[in-house]
């Protein structure tokens, strides 16, 4: 029991070093773009909320799509953090007249 709570306090530490080094964030934030964009708009990754178990296979699901993913643990560690269920999600976009947006789109549809 003792080994598992020092196990998840390790986990809890490393994860919070994660957030407060803004170059770690910097670095995921490349590597979810490097990663990603070429088949996904960010704003579709950047509005899930999921778990850590849950970012672990959607990401083994992509690269075995044929995603190319150079640092997949950065990426997990990225996306965790960032995206992960106790985080609310952004505010709708609003296009320029304050009217709420569809797909990041801006502007009003004729």
């Amino acid at each position: 029991m003792r080994k598992c709570f020092g196990l998840l306090g390790l986990l809890l530490v490393a994860s919070g070093a994660f957030a407060a080094d803004p170059q770690l964030v910097e670095r995921g934030r490349k590597e979810e773009q490097r990663s990603c964009i070429a088949c996904h708009s960010l704003l579709l990754i950047d509005r899930q909320r999921i778990s850590t178990a849950a970012w672990k296979k959607e990401i083994d699901k992509m690269i075995g799509w044929g995603a190319v993913v150079p640092d997949r643990q950065l990426l997990l560690e990225y996306l965790s953090q960032e995206y992960n269920e106790s985080k609310p999600l952004p505010p709708p976009e609003l296009s320029g007249n304050g009217s709420k947006t569809q797909s990041g789109k801006t502007g009003t549809s004729k």
